[in-house]
């Protein structure tokens, strides 16, 4: 015949269940301790200066292209929807 399990709860909170379970008893706690070793080396240093060179280039492209095609209103708008919608992904280019 099994013995039926009895729900109780220790000082600490934990509700649990088994045989016996207000009999006076302890439960084993293990503890773990995890090292975490961060590594930062000073001495190597990246820095990145930017060249805008490509970027200033394309621009300058830019102005003179739009301005060649953009011969009456139309051109003239879709031009300027095309380089609102550039700008729009130039400033997601930092996130």
């Amino acid at each position: 015949m099994m013995e039926k399990k009895i729900k109780h709860k220790h000082k600490d909170g934990k509700v649990h269940s088994h045989v016996g379970g207000d009999k006076k008893h302890t439960h084993e706690t293990t503890k773990a301790t995890v090292k975490v070793k961060t590594i930062v080396e000073d001495a190597v240093k990246l820095t990145y200066k930017a060249d805008y060179t490509l970027i200033d280039r394309t621009i300058d492209d830019i102005k003179k292209v739009t301005r060649t095609v953009s011969v009456n209103d139309y051109a003239t708008n879709n031009a300027y929807l095309i380089l609102q919608d550039a700008l729009k992904k130039v400033v997601l280019a930092e996130k």
